[in-house]
């Protein structure tokens, strides 16, 4: 049973580290529809949404003004790889207890195994998986063996959900909900007010090219391919959202033409400000950009590792409510450019998207996670506990065999070393409670208190992240013997 603390319940929001902003952007999204109103006072109904990420972006949500606590990835390598899964489940299981949460929803394509064994001992507490379709052919089916450790999977909709051949999508174990997005009815500001946030004209036509921006100077890069055929046109101003844009090669008057958008977020509310976009074909940006009626050329992002972007731009071009370009082929890209900038085109795909649903998924999925309220518990089924003694037992034989033989038997099996250092970080951790995106992308390991925690927790998070890293056991002791106070950020010695 979810406890109630004065009558706020709340609900942890975990996001994977992905390779862009899509994980944390659905779960802003659901956290905005759990909050509801402000202006809300039934403090009984109240919910408190909580983010807990490993997204080194996570700080985007605190201007929706969401507490949220950062958790490195295995990818930053700051500990042996299976040294991590553990940490993880220690720093779930200490932010579960901190928050007294009732429910904790996990949005990524592959549960950790640290996930795992923190579900393992929070039977209490109901846990959802959020798991996008349209993956791969072929590509990650191990994940699905995770499934059975969630108490309800929860598929988010998408507009080229026909064209779906991955290995979800003959699945009947998720409860599937529209198009999940922060985009909102009426979130959406006047062209003036947008283009004036952004430092854009209102008054010339505007084409945002969301692709990696690279150089000018580089001719086969397909943004560049793009930038350089709406400046054909003098009337067109270009926004990127990838910086830095190198400008050499440019006349100075095309080069003032070009406007980088810099720690925009959310993208979305600003769309009024453009006429045309250049996207990849990733699920937020579609389901962002379409609804909006936004005439968009789509070109899919051929080094996904799970996402299947080619097949959705190809459907949605199908289906006329965008157009599709070759990530390879810069021309391609650049005679696309050239249909977008025709009026009629522009119109056509505009009345094709009017027709298309505001996103409504994440207050259906708001709905299913209230609707865990009284959840009676968790009982393991076969499935999980054949799945739990099987990663058990393969994580007992890496630890006995060591680091050095567990990557040669990874080799061995076509599968790439376990990634991190062969034994823990003698290193003292920066200790902070906010979330500054420089220091969470240093070169120093940070570990994060969720803003406003109890000394308690502060005491507790102290003891993981010295089983985790090898600094001098007093320097604990002097912290934790401290004010009890929330941390501010310590810079490491």
């Amino acid at each position: 049973m979810e406890e109630r603390v004065s009558g706020i319940r709340r609900v942890v929001l975990a996001t994977s580290n992905g390779t862009g902003m899509g994980h944390l952007a659905r779960q802003a999204a659901v956290a905005l529809a759990l909050r509801g109103p402000e202006a809300r006072t039934d403090a009984v109904e109240q919910v408190e949404p909580i983010v807990f990420s490993l997204s080194q972006a996570v700080h985007v949500v605190g201007r929706h003004g969401l507490r949220a606590e950062y958790c490195p990835s295995h990818h930053r390598n700051w500990m042996p790889h299976l040294s991590w899964h553990g940490y993880l489940a220690h720093r779930v299981s200490a932010l579960l207890g901190e928050t007294r949460a009732g429910v904790f929803v996990f949005d990524g394509v592959a549960p950790y195994l640290g996930l795992l064994r923190a579900r393992a001992v929070h039977p209490d507490v109901a846990f959802v998986w959020v798991r996008r379709g349209m993956w791969r052919p072929g590509a990650n089916r191990r994940a699905l063996a995770a499934a059975p450790f969630f108490d309800l999977v929860i598929e988010p909709g998408d507009l080229a959900q026909s064209a779906d051949r991955g290995a979800t999508s003959r699945l009947t174990d998720a409860v599937r909900v529209p198009p999940i997005t922060v985009r909102q009815e009426g979130s959406a500001l006047p062209r003036a007010e947008a283009a004036a946030a952004l430092g854009l004209d209102p008054d010339r036509p505007t084409a945002l090219v969301t692709l990696g921006a690279g150089s000018i100077n580089d001719a086969v890069t397909p943004a560049l391919a793009a930038i350089r055929t709406f400046l054909t046109r003098p009337e067109w101003q270009v926004a990127v959202t990838r910086a830095p844009l190198a400008r050499t090669g440019l006349p100075p008057a095309e080069a003032a033409r070009v406007h980088e958008l810099v720690d925009v977020y959310p993208l979305a509310q600003y769309l009024s400000a453009f006429d045309a976009a250049v996207s990849a074909a990733g699920y937020n940006a579609v389901h962002e950009l379409l609804p909006a009626g936004l005439p968009t050329l789509l070109v899919p992002n051929a080094a996904t590792a799970t996402d299947d972007q080619l097949a959705r731009s190809l459907a949605l071009a199908k289906a006329g409510l965008s157009l599709h370009a070759r990530e390879d082929a810069p021309d391609d890209v650049a005679g696309a450019c050239e249909r977008l900038l025709d009026p009629a085109v522009r119109r056509d795909l505009t009345a094709a998207c009017e027709a298309l649903p505001v996103p409504s998924g994440a207050a259906a999925t708001a709905e299913l996670l209230m609707g865990l309220a009284d959840f009676p518990g968790h009982r393991p089924s076969p499935a999980e506990r054949f799945r739990t003694v099987d990663l058990e037992t393969r994580a007992a034989v890496m630890r006995a065999i060591g680091p050095s033989a567990t990557s040669a038997v990874r080799r061995a099996l076509g599968r790439l070393p376990s990634p991190g250092p062969t034994r823990p970080l003698a290193v003292r951790p920066i200790l902070t409670d906010q979330l500054d995106p420089e220091v969470l992308r240093g070169d120093h390991p940070v570990e994060h208190l969720l803003p406003r925690s109890s000394p308690a927790y502060r005491t507790r998070r102290l003891a993981i992240a010295h089983e985790a890293y090898h600094w001098p056991e007093n320097w604990g002791r002097d912290v934790t013997a401290g004010s009890p106070r929330a941390p501010q950020e310590e810079t490491p010695r």
